[in-house]
């Protein structure tokens, strides 16, 4: 069965966005596909929303790197996700969050969390920029340096973690290990040329000996070794003697290995088919053929690793994107099941300090629960996904979600909840609206395919229904909006299908 126009557009924008509702993807037709990928790929043209705050707040007011903390940090970020008008930067800072995972769960040293913080603007600065400039930036990034134990990576005594992870899961994949694309001795080599890249601690911190100082600069927290001798710990425990890494000899120093890589075959081919692929992946559906591998490959190696056209191919030119077995063929990430309920229903929630600091932990406690803690992936793999989204436990932890969402009456500064009369505005239903014409209006808004007809019927007599469970006349009316179209709203967000996307 051939795809609509319109059910390809809703299918862009719950890939690359976090949905659009039914008034915005008609209006995105009129523009067109082409038009529309390009304002969603070229976000840096479009003004940000006022309501996106460009820091968090730490308590007090302001933002204090030093007492960061996981509550603060997490809220900030949903906070950008709501109400941005960039998503597509934000929906890749949560891949490459999850290519390069990195957890508060070891990154705990003293001010830790402000590492976490800097590796998140660095996502967000090079969301769909250039891969290669990229993975330098990573080779520099203080958490990463923790997370993986670089700082513990020196001459004479190499610590392979980081170097093994390289390029086993950031650059060129654990596949082409198998297909001869690096060997152990190549990791044992390339650890060699990051000996040295540390972090400035104890007596190499400037100010007040702290272990992780009072630097609010992420280029101040880190040493790497110079071309010449300087004696600093860097200079001192780096190898400067001649590495063999993929046959070749020369002195290599970290970012030497990431040249390397995207510019040496066959191992720049296994990088473009490793990171094309994970593309696809997260945004198309898993395990494609080989000939979309390919492809991805292809346009990858065109384009010299510039992520923002290999997107632009991806959501214009590969039809396999909008395919029948890409469409609602993912399960719906924890926090695209959030962000996407409460932008869909234009809800208005807290998610950051209000009234001199004071932080609500309520949406990233809810992701907890859920499975995704942001900021602290399980390990170095990233969160496993798929049907490990949808455990029992973890499924009643979105239905408390949806219900929580779904009945919040509150009008607390911040924390409004869903304006019933605007959404149904949004989708053109007055007091004379039929229960029929709600039921279908709330499906095309939450779930974006049709329901079986019984289940339709189900929902449609719900509507009707009176206190003593008989069949009554529907009328839009405000008890009605109060009490049985927010229970719809919750019916709809815990339903199997709203699972997917």
């Amino acid at each position: 069965m051939a795809v609509s126009a319109y059910d390809r557009m809703a299918h862009l924008w719950r890939r690359a966005a976090f949905g659009a509702r039914p008034d915005e993807i008609n209006n995105y037709l009129k523009q067109g596909f082409e038009t529309t990928v390009d304002q969603l790929i070229n976000y840096e043209n479009v003004a940000e929303s006022p309501n996106v705050p460009a820091q968090p707040t730490t308590t007090g007011g302001g933002l204090d790197v030093q007492i960061l903390d996981l509550d603060n940090t997490t809220s900030w970020w949903l906070t950008r996700m709501i109400f941005t008008k960039r998503p597509l930067q934000e929906r890749m800072t949560i891949f490459w969050h999850d290519h390069f995972a990195t957890a508060a769960s070891k990154v705990n040293v003293p001010n830790g969390l402000k590492y976490l913080y800097w590796q998140n603007q660095l996502f967000r600065q090079y969301a769909t920029g250039d891969f290669r400039a990229m993975c330098k930036a990573i080779n520099r990034d203080p958490a990463m340096l923790w997370w993986l134990d670089n700082y513990l990576n020196i001459k004479g005594s190499p610590n392979e973690n980081y170097a093994r992870e390289q390029l086993e899961i950031f650059m060129l994949g654990l596949e082409s290990f198998f297909a001869g694309g690096y060997t152990e001795p190549d990791v044992q080599q390339a650890a060699r040329a990051f000996t040295g890249w540390t972090i400035r601690r104890g007596a190499d911190v400037p100010v007040n000996n702290n272990p992780n100082g009072p630097l609010t600069d992420p280029a101040q927290a880190v040493i790497i070794p110079p071309n010449a001798n300087d004696n600093s710990p860097a200079t001192r425990n780096h190898d400067y003697g001649d590495k063999t890494v993929f046959g070749v000899v020369r002195n290599f120093n970290g970012d030497d290995i990431v040249d390397l890589i995207l510019d040496h075959e066959p191992q720049r081919t296994f990088a473009a088919k490793m990171i094309g692929k994970k593309l696809f992946e997260h945004f198309a559906y898993e395990n494609p053929e080989e000939a979309v591998v390919e492809h991805m490959a292809a346009v990858t190696l065109r384009h010299n690793f510039n992520i923002k056209l290999v997107l632009r191919d991806l959501f214009l030119n590969t039809k396999e994107f909008y395919s029948e077995r890409a469409i609602h063929s993912l399960v719906k990430w924890p926090v695209y099941y959030v962000v996407n309920a409460v932008r869909q229903l234009q809800a208005s929630i807290i998610t950051r300090g209000l009234n001199g600091g004071g932080r609500v932990q309520q949406q990233q406690t809810t992701l907890d629960a859920m499975g995704m803690a942001l900021l602290n992936p399980p390990d170095v793999f990233g969160w496993p996904g798929k049907e490990e989204w949808i455990t029992t436990a973890q499924l009643l932890a979105r239905d408390n979600f949806a219900n929580a969402l779904a009945t919040n009456r509150s009008t607390t500064q911040g924390n409004t909840g869903i304006p019933i009369d605007t959404v149904l505005a949004a989708g053109g239903l007055g007091a004379n609206a039929t229960a029929e014409q709600v039921t279908d209006y709330f499906i095309s808004l939450l779930i974006q395919r049709p329901l079986a007809a019984n289940v339709r019927q189900a929902l449609v007599d719900y509507l009707k229904k009176t206190d003593n469970g008989s069949i009554g006349t529907f009328t839009l009316d405000a008890t009605t909006k109060d009490k049985k179209v927010r229970g719809l709203i919750h019916l709809l967000l815990s339903r199997p299908e709203c699972q997917n996307f």
